[in-house]
């Protein structure tokens, strides 16, 4: 029997049909980023735009975090140490920006490391998710502190700061005038981004595919699950707080979901009661950590007003010594913070293997009925 060849069609089948498609978009950004623009995005998934142009040459499938093809390569580089992954160290950091401490989730550490890299000449940008409104994000380029600024807090939406990363190689202003430069290949970006979407950029470094060869930096957050807020899941979330969402000042996510009010209240909701928001398909993954990121962030495990970081290897090690050194983070002592983290990473790994289980299993059902 001759085995199909790996194409977009071969993810149909095996990913999105199943449920359990990331939202990550990197098949779209590689199609965008090499102008063959075969795939395009609708209803929040991908699908074809012209399949005839269509090189079938498996690269979506290969670099899709939900494909197991590339899994022992990743593994042979990035390691793997428990439900957490690989590290160095795990340390709680804060920023001493008071700018930034205002307005910034879990002690502002990534916004201000993002901007001791920018203002030291070691990247050029960093790919983040704005915050549009509570619920929604969108992606951009953050290249000045009033970029960063704007990047900095937590929002239940999506994150999607990928989602776009083949149009901002051509797009955006900063990899416009670098392309008219002939420097694209010189510029170098940070990118904050969830597992999936952490995942993705590996794999295409792996195959060394455009875009990736311009991320330097991979800053990678914790992610139990992420939110769709449908006018369902509004209502739920509303009578779980109490309150009407338009009162809600601050979400965010560490041992619960927790919502701080404008009137100063704050409600707390076990993880396992969050169903109606969440995104189905998010319920299909198993790394909490963010296990192949440069570094991985949160707000588990660290006092208040501090972040969680996973520091996975030497260089990252260094890179925050040195901000800490100039000025631009300190720290406090770390304790016990690891056993937390691999408790929740441990809980999300299993149930996403049962989901994905569940969900093949239904799939494969399906195609014999």
């Amino acid at each position: 029997m001759v085995k199909e060849r790996l194409s977009f069609r071969s993810l149909n089948k095996e990913v999105i049909d199943p449920g359990i498609c990331a939202a990550c978009y990197g098949c779209v950004s590689f199609c965008s980023a090499n102008e063959l623009n075969v795939l395009t995005i609708e209803k929040d998934k991908p699908v074809y735009r012209d399949e005839d142009k269509c090189l079938e040459d498996g690269i979506c499938y290969l670099i899709c975090p939900r494909t197991a093809d590339l899994d022992k390569t990743i593994e042979t580089r990035f390691g793997s140490r428990g439900p957490v992954g690989s590290f160095v160290s795990v340390r709680s950091l804060r920023t001493t920006n008071k700018g930034i401490a205002k307005v910034a989730c879990d002690g502002g550490f990534v916004t201000s490391l993002l901007k001791f890299m920018l203002d030291t000449k070691k990247i050029d940008g960093a790919v983040l998710s704005r915050k549009a409104t509570l619920w929604n994000n969108e992606p951009m380029i953050a290249t000045t502190m009033e970029d960063l600024l704007k990047c900095a807090g937590s929002s239940l939406a999506q994150s999607k700061s990928i989602r776009d990363l083949g149009d901002l190689t051509t797009y955006a202003p900063i990899l416009s005038a670098l392309k008219e430069r002939n420097l694209l290949d010189q510029s170098k970006l940070a990118v904050v981004g969830t597992p999936c979407q952490t995942l993705t950029i590996r794999k295409m470094q792996m195959l060394h595919i455009v875009p990736s060869h311009i991320v330097q930096f991979v800053i990678g957050l914790f992610c139990f699950e992420n939110f769709l807020m449908h006018g369902n899941g509004r209502k739920y979330l509303a009578g779980k707080i109490g309150a009407d969402l338009d009162q809600i000042e601050r979400i965010n996510l560490k041992d619960d979901f927790t919502v701080k009010l404008k009137d100063g209240r704050v409600s707390h909701i076990d993880l396992d009661d969050l169903g109606p928001i969440v995104r189905s398909e998010c319920l299909a993954c198993t790394d909490f950590s963010n296990n192949v990121a440069d570094i991985s962030v949160g707000g588990i495990g660290s006092p208040e007003g501090y972040t969680t970081v996973i520091v996975r290897n030497i260089a990252a090690q260094k890179l925050i010594n040195q901000a800490i050194s100039q000025g631009y983070i300190e720290e406090t002592e770390a304790k016990g913070i690891i056993e937390k983290i691999s408790k929740m990473a441990e809980r999300k790994r299993q149930r996403g293997l049962r989901v994905l289980a569940d969900r093949k299993a239904a799939a494969s059902r399906s195609k014999r009925a």
